[in-house]
């Protein structure tokens, strides 16, 4: 049988792994931009102290085309033009990164994820979705 005492540093045990399996990752949803009909998920997760691993699925994307992505400052609406990390090209609707940044910082730091067009239309967004703590 369980004490109290056992019964209670067994259930604070619980919560604390809960509350910590909650900030291992985050998911980001990626909405169209610009009529492109992409949209789709980026799922960041804790890779290290100060790494953080970003694997997206994009549905409707084209074939066989390598589009540029990147984490930026900002919001969807208001991106800062420079990014703050790149991520591997979107190709076939897959891209996997591992960013130096922590999870943590990206989740608080007012950041966005978002995809352009193509290298050559660079200009054109094509999905965004801001990342934020859950």
């Amino acid at each position: 049988m369980f004490s109290g005492r056992k019964l209670l540093a067994l259930a604070l045990g619980l919560l604390v792994l809960g509350v910590t399996s909650v900030a291992l990752a985050a998911e980001v949803k990626l909405e169209p931009q610009n009529s492109s009909g992409e949209s789709g998920t980026a799922t960041l997760t804790k890779a290290g102290e100060n790494q953080t691993k970003v694997v997206v699925e994009v549905k409707g994307a084209p074939a066989g085309v390598s589009q540029p992505m990147h984490i930026h400052k900002g919001t969807c609406a208001n991106l800062d033009p420079k990014p703050a990390y790149p991520l591997s090209p979107v190709v076939n609707g897959k891209s996997e990164t591992t960013v130096n940044a922590s999870l943590d910082s990206l989740e608080k730091g007012g950041y966005a994820i978002n995809g352009h067009k193509s290298a050559q239309e660079a200009k054109t967004y094509v999905f965004c979705g801001p990342i934020s703590s859950m």
